[in-house]
Order: C-alpha cells, then structure tokens, then sequence
C-alpha cells in the first residue's frame, strides 16, 4: 500500500510530461496488481517453505522415532536374549538338581538292598546255627536214647543173668 501512494504521489508533479491520467491509473493498477501478485506469491512462497520446514520436521520426528523403537526393540531383544538365557540357565540348575537327587536316591536304593541283603544273610546264618545246634542236639538225644535203651537191655539182661544166677543158686543141684 505504502508503493502505491508513493508511486501515485511521484506521479502527480510528473503529470504535464507524462501520459494522460487514464495511463497514471492504468500504471498504478497494474503497479498494484504487480504489488498484490508479488505480495501473494510472497505469502504462496513463505506458505510453502512453512509447509516444507513443517514436512522436514515431521520427517526428523519420524525418524526419531523410528530411531527410539529401533533402540527399544533392541533393548528388547537384547532383555529377552537375557532372559531366556537366565531361564535356560535356571532351567539347567533344576535338571542338574533334579538328576542329584535321583543319583542320592538311587544309592540309598543300593544301600539300603546292601542292607537287606546283609540283614537276610545274617538271618540265614543264624538260622544254619541254630539247625546245626539243633542237630546236635537232635544227634545228642538220639545218642542219649541208644545208650539208655542199651543200658536198658544190657540191664534187663543182668537182672535175667543175675534171676537165672539166683534161681541156679537156689535150685537143688547147685
């Protein structure tokens, strides 16, 4: 607006040298038109250079973050790897522990069937004692009732010995 009046005021005093007014007019509105293409064409190009800055920095948001979920994701991974490696690890410990208490228990299993079989052998030990004192004992009575059955009958012979002796001593031919 400012470039119109003061084209305008330049042209008056230049009036009588110049073209006619319809031309001053003329000038000044394509002056103007000139002025309000440029100015629009200023606004255009500022607009678009607003638009770009604003693109350009939707841009650089969107890399930041693509940036950070990359970063994340990473960091993810990287826990997760961690993790399962602890689980895997955990996982180990309990296979290794679980194996150690069957191994215990397998030789207690053993020890104690070396028990038993200790305890059964003993057992039959005894028991082969006490058949072989028994069979002594057995023998011992057996012994015991021949000898008593032989002194029975050497015995009821002497008293048939010693009846036939007295019976020949007291008969009448003696």
């Amino acid at each position: 607006m400012k470039r119109v009046a003061l084209l305008a005021f330049l042209a008056l005093p230049c009036s009588g040298f110049a073209q006619s007014l319809t031309d001053q007019i003329n000038a000044v509105s394509a002056a103007q038109d000139q002025n309000e293409a440029a100015a629009r064409q200023a606004w255009a190009a500022q607009q678009a250079e607003l638009r770009r800055q604003e693109q350009a920095q939707a841009a650089r948001a969107q890399q930041a973050r693509r940036q950070a979920e990359a970063v994340a994701a990473a960091r993810r991974a990287k826990l997760e790897a961690r993790e399962a490696k602890d689980e895997a690890y955990a996982d180990k410990l309990r296979e290794l522990d679980l194996q150690s208490r069957e191994l215990d228990l397998q030789a207690k299993k053993t020890d104690v069937s070396r028990e038993n079989d200790i305890i059964d052998s003993t057992l039959k030990q005894k028991d082969a004692a006490a058949d072989l004192t028994q069979s002594q004992a057995d023998a011992n009575r057996s012994v015991s009732q021949g000898a008593k059955v032989l002194m029975e009958k050497n015995g009821a012979k002497a008293e048939l010995e010693g009846q036939a002796a007295v019976k020949k001593e007291s008969g009448w031919f003696h």
